[in-house]
């Protein structure tokens, strides 16, 4: 079974985000092995300090023979069938873990842009983390029943 990590920072802070994180969780695994992977979020008041630091810490997560995916507002649009698409070929044909990577709220340091893959915007909007969190996982649930035929997709 492929195994998907998602790197992100921080705990959710709202109850009902939980139970929805803990809901499609649910689903997800259903079709892969999925886990989420928490960085406690570096404290500073300077934001570059603070992107580097967190990079250092994503990237200590990260394995040589993973595919590593940043969701960042610069990377390539799609919709949810592309998403589909792009996400049934590396769980295909890429033989090392997808690991897909939220940043915090400085951004992405350069050595974990470097890093990366692919990068994928799911919108010109700024979402708040715990809310784009939940959006990103239901995005995988989605993308999921459109590669097994299933009709959660609409």
């Amino acid at each position: 079974m492929k195994t998907i990590e998602l790197l992100c920072g921080g705990e959710l802070k709202f109850k009902s985000l939980q139970e929805l994180e803990k809901k499609y969780l649910q689903n997800i695994n259903y079709f892969v092995k999925f886990s989420i992977k928490k960085i406690k979020e570096p404290r500073h008041p300077e934001e570059a300090f603070v992107r580097e630091k967190e990079a250092a810490m994503f990237l200590a997560e990260i394995e040589k023979k993973d595919y590593v995916i940043a969701m960042d507002k610069d990377g390539k649009k799609m919709d949810s069938l592309q998403f589909a698409g792009f996400l049934e070929q590396k769980i295909s044909y890429h033989p090392g873990r997808l690991v897909f990577v939220i940043g915090g709220f400085a951004g992405l340091g350069v050595r974990l842009r470097q890093r990366c893959d692919h990068a994928i915007s799911f919108s010109d909007l700024t979402f708040s983390h715990d809310l784009f969190r939940i959006v990103f996982l239901e995005q995988v649930y989605r993308a999921l029943t459109i590669i097994h035929g299933i009709k959660y997709h609409r």
